[in-house]
């Protein structure tokens, strides 16, 4: 029987400092090129992040984020091959354009942009806010390949879109949470913010206050609970007492059926 050949996870190659592209090639783990591969990698580890915090109100655009995920994974690829290679895979123009088509399905749902908004909101859109961040400097990392060594037009032009559809869904996903949006208010304009006048969310400060009371409610039950069968064991106990008394006594001449005191 063949065995299954298992992928190694340490090799030793790298103790020198330098890593593989395709083709046998060695370069310095700090060159432009594997900095923009790990740019992609930490984008593809946020977007996890993201995906496990996503709530079930917007369930549905799990499987848009995976498909991203794969992605990148070809991003990946085509980084890591070297100028005058072809690439393994390739991120086609397709891909690009489903982004776009996406951006504009989601925006329908969403109130138009007047203002710059802060990146917060739910977990789920704060963490594909900073997923857009470090999108964006993936995109820079690319370019200073880019300028080097000539990619694929279609790379360039997935990560800006990328960055775009990122933002927009942050926003979808805060609004299918009932999250808000808090507007970029510049220190020293009217209504901003100033040091100390920071209130907390009325809709979290209600949604604690009715946890904290159900759980003094719950509490308060079991204690209730507690009370009842302690009296239930004294008041069962005090019983057979007196009946054990009574025997001694001669007044009864047969045990008495049971009984339950609930």
């Amino acid at each position: 029987m063949e065995r299954e050949h298992k992928m190694k996870i340490y090799t030793r190659t790298g103790d020198d400092g330098t890593t593989g592209l395709f083709g046998n090639v060695r370069v310095k783990k700090q060159s432009i090129r594997i900095e923009a591969c790990g740019a992609v990698d930490e984008l593809n580890a946020c977007l996890g992040v993201a995906l496990a915090q996503f709530p079930n109100s917007a369930d549905h655009a799990k499987p848009w984020l995976v498909l991203i995920q794969n992605d990148l994974l070809a991003a990946g690829s085509m980084l890591a091959t070297p100028a005058g290679q072809a690439p393994r895979v390739l991120i086609s123009a397709a891909r690009t354009a489903a982004l776009e088509n996406q951006i504009d399905n989601l925006e329908k749902d969403l109130k138009p942009l007047k203002n710059f908004i802060l990146p917060q909101g739910t977990p789920a859109s704060s963490l594909l806010h900073w997923s857009r961040a470090v999108c964006r400097r993936a995109e820079r990392r690319i370019l200073s390949v880019h300028e080097k060594e000539a990619l694929d037009p279609a790379l360039l032009a997935y990560f800006n879109r990328l960055s775009d559809f990122l933002f927009v869904l942050a926003r979808w996903v805060n609004l299918k949470e009932g999250g808000n949006e808090t507007i970029w208010m510049p220190a020293g304009t009217e209504g901003a913010p100033a040091p100390g006048d920071y209130k907390p969310d009325p809709l979290a400060a209600s949604l604690k206050k009715l946890e904290e009371e159900k759980a003094r409610r719950k509490s308060l039950f079991e204690q209730t609970a507690a009370e009842i069968e302690k009296k239930k064991s004294a008041a069962q106990k005090n019983f057979e007492q007196s009946v054990e008394q009574a025997r001694k006594e001669g007044k009864v001449e047969r045990p008495p059926s049971p009984f339950d005191l609930d």
